[in-house]
């Protein structure tokens, strides 16, 4: 088992597969890991939701694409910094969302229209 006592560095992979991790263990070695980036979003869930709370990050960018022309939709937001979480969204999430960015929610005042 690795117990890592710090993380040095943190990489993609030339072909955007796989993380690339180097870690310094508790006897003070370099160790290095590689995950598959998929699992990437399983660590985020393993961490307790409300070390999230208050964080409020600015958005930079973001991206929507129907990869392989299928249903979902695939939102990509980033940050000034250069962080990006990717987000499997259905049509209607979207709608949702641009409802209440157009509209406002429930009991406020109706933002401008739509034209």
């Amino acid at each position: 088992m690795i117990d890592a006592a710090e993380l040095l560095d943190v990489r993609l992979s030339a072909d955007g597969k796989c993380l690339r991790l180097r870690l310094r263990d508790r006897k003070g070695q370099t160790v290095a890991l590689s995950l598959p980036a998929g699992c990437l979003n399983s660590l985020l869930r393993a961490i307790p939701e409300q070390s999230f709370s208050g964080t409020i990050h600015p958005l930079d960018s973001w991206n929507l694409e129907r990869p392989d022309a299928g249903q979902d939709l695939v939102l990509t937001l980033r940050t000034p910094e250069g962080q990006a979480v990717c987000f499997a969204l259905k049509p209607w999430q979207i709608d949702g969302m641009a409802t209440i960015a157009a509209y406002g929610r429930a009991g406020q005042a109706p933002g401008p229209k739509l034209h």
